[in-house]
């Protein structure tokens, strides 16, 4: 049963208890789409059903959950979505869409490599009649496909290590092998550094494939990870690409952070690109996440973006009490999680730092910090805007109302950071939320 629910413009724009990871968004008749697997809580990678999330295009605080749109198995029968892959009871992986005429085609992979398209009369779903896909009679083998309608055609791209493409044919689940691409792009020496997640979207003349990328790889104290969503481009939908660059990186969002995917989308005149973040000390629980980001549209680049707190909003309002798990970015082993119906950070040592941005505060003018948690030892928080240390509060005065400090003439956008010292190697705390309020 669908559910609307109000995000606050936060980010993650979803609730915190929603793990949707892989986002693909599309625009169909005024409301924004989101599809994507569907990661839980303390598990690991995706799930055996799909939730579709949409919100309309005016208002992208405003999300509604349609409920189970499509899955494998036949555990949601009381929610009214049988068992949607005759073939399978694997996990779904990332999923996409496309509308042709007045059907609407879900594109789904499977942890078992198999890949496949279910149909509904609605961007919703729920969406049934699924086929697996097929060229040359045999089955696609692979995970994350991509469709994109260029004109009167629609095109699919797939794979892992390399991104293949072809042109689906009129029943939209078998493939022309005579428009075949085995490496669109590839992670060989010398390439675009492909690892997955393929999205192939279309920027004014250039078409361009988001991907999870490893071409950072090669770089020293990265982490090892394809944690960026890179993008490559061409005039020509078959090739060659160019990798121009980065559009996000997810490090640091979590400790154990791994990988990326997501896609591009204009809405109202202005882009914005999709991505994911896990959670829980882990590779898993991995929250939908957003940017705004600067595109020239006419030369096919995208500016690098940052991670916020903010997502779809220009800043957040220092006013409102923010759960602690909508920090960009975590240091020294401290990382977010989900406990007992609220969302803190947790693993608070010495030396571990968390931030949020950004916050407009307007006019200069005096503000307090308040900090809510459970406070275990002896300990000093220092807080930092814009890089500068502007607060110190000892952990050993807090009481059930938390703890505070001053922070005078502050005023503008601000990236705050707090800096956790403990006097021995135990947690010290553990964060529930952050709020300022006016003095």
């Amino acid at each position: 049963m669908a559910q609307t629910f109000i995000s606050g413009s936060r980010n993650p724009y979803l609730p915190l208890s929603v793990y949707i990871p892989d986002g693909e968004p599309k625009l169909y008749d005024g409301r924004v789409y989101l599809y994507g697997s569907k990661d839980v809580f303390d598990g690991e990678y995706c799930s055996d059903k799909y939730h579709v999330y949409s919100a309309p295009e005016d208002n992208l605080s405003e999300w509604t959950d349609h409920g189970p749109s499509f899955a494998s198995t036949s555990a949601y029968l009381d929610e009214g979505i049988q068992d949607g892959v005759p073939w399978s009871d694997g996990l779904l992986y990332a999923p996409d869409t496309v509308k042709r005429g007045d059907t609407y085609y879900l594109y789904f992979c499977l942890s078992d490599g198999s890949e496949g398209v279910a149909e509904s009369r609605y961007p919703h779903g729920p969406f049934g009649n699924a086929r697996r896909m097929t060229m040359n009679g045999e089955p696609i083998v692979g995970i994350d496909p991509s469709v994109l309608k260029d004109g009167e055609s629609y095109y699919y791209t797939w794979g892992q290590g390399k991104c293949h493409m072809a042109e689906l044919n009129n029943d939209m689940c078998t493939l022309k092998s005579s428009t075949y691409v085995d490496a669109l792009i590839s992670n060989a020496d010398g390439c675009q550094g492909f690892h997955e997640g393929s999205s192939l979207r279309k920027i004014g003349d250039w078409y361009v494939v988001v991907y999870a990328s490893e071409y950072t790889l090669r770089y020293p104290n990265h982490g090892g990870a394809p944690t960026c969503l890179d993008y490559a481009v061409s005039k020509n939908i078959s090739g060659p690409y160019e990798r121009r660059g980065t559009i996000i990186d997810n490090t640091g969002i979590d400790p154990q952070s791994w990988n990326n995917h997501g896609s591009i989308l204009k809405i109202k005149d202005q882009w914005y690109v999709f991505y994911h973040g896990s959670s829980n000390n882990s590779r898993y629980a991995r929250r939908a996440r957003v940017e705004r980001i600067e595109v020239d549209e006419a030369n096919g680049y995208i500016r690098t973006a940052q991670m916020t707190s903010n997502g779809f909003a220009r800043a957040l309002n220092p006013e409102d009490e923010l759960p602690a798990a909508y920090g960009y970015r975590v240091w020294g082993g401290a990382y977010f999680t989900e406990k007992d119906g609220s969302f803190p950070l947790v693993n608070v040592k010495n030396g571990a730092s968390v931030a949020y941005r950004y916050y407009d505060f307007g006019e200069k003018r005096n503000w307090d910090i308040l900090l809510k948690g459970r406070f275990f030892h002896r300990g000093e928080i220092a807080v930092a805007v814009n890089g500068e240390i502007r607060a110190r509060l000892p952990t050993e005065n807090s009481g059930p109302s938390g703890i505070s400090a001053p922070l005078d003439d502050l005023g503008g956008l601000a990236d705050i950071r707090l800096f956790f010292h403990a006097a021995h190697g135990s947690d010290l705390l553990e964060l529930d939320t952050i709020r300022f309020a006016k003095r």
